[in-house]
Parts: C-alpha cells; structure tokens; sequence
C-alpha cells in the first residue's frame, strides 16, 4: 500500500544529446507539482557529449540522473525503468513538454480495470514551421492512430501489469510503436480530460522545414517495417485510408493539405526503400530543427 508522502507515479527520460531541451521538459514537468508529490524520476543520459546530464541535475536537484557511455534509446529506457520504483510507470521523451497535472490524470486511468497503456492527448506546436509541415499534421492530427486511443509519440505510461506485458525494450528504431502494439484497443487510453473535464494533453514539437520532414518520415517508415518484421502483431493496422482523409476535410482540412500529406507520406516511402536498398535504413536520422528550447 502507497503512503500519502510516496511519488505518485514514475518518470523515466532517456535522452541523448538533449541540452537545448531537457531543461524545458524538465521545468514543464514540476512546475505545477504539489511540493511532497513530486514524481519520481530518473533521466537515462546515453551516449551524451554535450551538458545534458548537468542541466538535468539543474532543472530537477532530485532526479536520478544516470550516465550511460552507449548512446541507444532502448539501452537508457531499460536501465531507467530498471532504476524506477514507482508505478503507474511513464516514459517521456526529452523534447516533449508535458505537465505534472496531465500525468496525474493519465496515471488515475492507468488504475483503472483493464487499461494498461495510457498516454495524454497530443498538441502539435506549429510555432515557426513550414507551411506543407502545418498541412501535413492538420492531416496527420484527423487519422485514427492518433485521435483513437493513441498512445506513443513521445509520452506513454504503464500500469504495472502493462509494464510486465512490454518486458525489456527490444533494439528496435520504433520503441513507442512496440509498446502500442502490444495492447489491443480496450486496453490502452486516450485522456483528454481529467475528472473535472479540464483538458489533458502533452505537446511535440515537429520538424520545422519540409526537408526535416521528409527525413524523419523515412525513418517513420523504417522504424514501421522494421517493428511488422520483427514482432508482427494484429495490432498493427494502417492508419490512413480514403475514408478517414475525406472526415478530415470537415474538421478544418483541405483538399490542398491532404494532397500535402500523400506527397509527403509517398516521398518518405520512397525514401525508406532507398535507404533499405543502399543499407541506411539503421542510419538514426534526428532532427534538430525543433530542439529549440
């Protein structure tokens, strides 16, 4: 049984190189934390060359801050989780800003019978971002895999029966599609309210130039194919298809943006196969254009 003075909930932060914006999610993360309820959290430093773990150790004096010579994001999500006592258990991207309040409220779900995979509802900064970068997310915000009980994209938790379902994290490109797709439907949660109804989300921060973009949608589609090889799944399922597309026009979408949004997803297409064809494909392509604190 949790005393009254225990965490409420674990926070594990891989993050590689991430000086420009550790202390961001690290500040976003306890400013609204009741003083003697703050989370547990361990920030996973892998492979880092830069002042990552100082500024964690900056923004959050008691994190557990872990230094990890190998820079491998399933290496610092395993050995994090393995530092973390509390559960629900949540992992959060370093570049990713999400609150205190909104983890609270996905761990409440995360008790509930049957949920074992939760995640807030997604916000997309378009602060300074190409114009087809805007279109393809109005688009990419309208499909299923992100408006129905999407989890992943840089936050998810774990009850402690989820966490033993996932096990240890596999050397795989796409850690949050493997967690996704280890659940069905009934058993992961969307929270875009709490119980008072006030909203619930966490926010990304996207390429800001369609050339970043397109580089980080190569990579999608490796992470994609690599995850259906290696572990396929009936959970994995398309998340675009003409139906949803012609909804998203209704709900403030255009005819231009969506024909933005194939271009881009049949560009990162070609791109993967190139890749996979001259051996790329294991090449980790990160963008740097929205690591602006």
């Amino acid at each position: 049984m949790s005393r009254s003075n225990d965490p409420p909930f674990s926070v594990v932060i891989p993050a590689y190189n991430e000086e420009a914006v550790i202390g961001r999610c690290l500040a976003a993360l306890l400013a609204d934390a009741p003083a003697g309820r703050e989370p547990e959290i361990i920030v996973a430093c892998n492979g880092c060359s830069d002042a990552t773990a100082a500024r964690a150790r900056q923004a959050a004096p008691n994190a557990t801050v872990i230094e990890i010579a190998q820079g491998s994001k399933p290496l610092a999500l395993n050995m994090g989780n393995a530092a973390a006592s509390t559960m629900p258990r949540f992992f959060v991207d370093a570049d990713v800003v999400v609150s205190y309040h909104a983890l609270l409220a996905t761990a409440a779900a995360l008790r509930e019978c049957g949920v074992m995979v939760a995640a807030p509802a997604i916000a997309v900064d378009m602060h300074d971002t190409d114009a087809a970068v805007r279109a393809y997310y109005k688009v990419w915000l309208g499909q299923p895999y992100v408006s129905d009980g999407m989890v992943g994209s840089g936050v998810y938790g774990l009850s402690a029966e989820g966490l033993a379902t996932v096990g240890v994290f596999p050397s795989i490109i796409a850690d949050d599609g493997y967690v996704r797709t280890r659940f069905a439907p009934a058993a992961r949660r969307r929270v875009s309210a709490d119980h008072q109804g006030v909203p619930i989300y966490f926010t990304i921060f996207p390429p800001r130039t369609l050339g970043d973009l397109l580089r980080i949608e190569g990579r999608r589609r490796a992470g994609d194919a690599e995850l259906a090889d290696a572990f396929p799944t009936p959970q994995v399922a398309r998340s675009t298809s003409s139906g949803t597309l012609r909804r998203t026009i209704g709900n403030g979408t255009t005819v231009v943006d969506i024909t933005i949004y194939l271009a881009i997803k049949s560009i990162g297409r070609l791109r993967h196969r190139w890749n996979a064809r001259t051996g790329r494909n294991r090449v980790w392509h990160r963008d740097e254009s929205s690591r602006q604190a």
